[in-house]
């Protein structure tokens, strides 16, 4: 294994790039032990590809038909955990759960529309939407702080 250490002043954020023919269990394990040294990010794959997201970038996490899917930076990737993993992993300042199959961060959210009787419309920066559950209601309300 070839390992190269690029420092410029140019960069404001670490950035990690590993350049291999196959994933394979010591690929599998530097990711794992890059990912456990800072919890704000989450591996996800999208096109056979794995991913390090950052938990800032993330808009919701939702599961659907069977899979847990993440929503960030305008895309979409396929993520292995599940969402009362995901629920105990994020940061709790940021995210909640709005129904049985989401979470959303917070963060991201432009605005939240009450008109719609029983239900509450996320609307995000990013134009996307996402809708809460009833039941999900008091403890949306209760992370606002409303």
């Amino acid at each position: 294994m070839d390992i190269e250490i690029k420092v410029d002043e140019k960069y404001n954020e670490s950035k990690i790039i590993i350049y291999t023919n196959k994933m394979d269990e010591e690929i599998t394990n530097i990711i794992d032990s890059i990912s456990s040294i800072n919890q704000k990010t989450l591996k996800a794959v999208k096109d056979d590809k794995m991913y390090i997201l950052n938990q800032k970038d993330i808009e919701t996490v939702y599961s659907e038909n069977g899979k847990v899917y993440v929503r960030s930076n305008h895309e979409l990737y396929t993520i292995k955990n599940r969402l009362y993993e995901l629920e105990s992993i994020l940061d709790k300042k940021c995210f909640t759960r709005i129904s049985n199959s989401e979470i959303v961060n917070f963060n991201l959210v432009e605005n939240i529309d009450f008109k719609i009787l029983g239900t509450i419309v996320i609307n995000f920066i990013s134009g996307n939407k996402s809708y809460a559950s009833r039941r999900y209601i008091p403890k949306i309300k209760e992370f606002l702080e409303i």
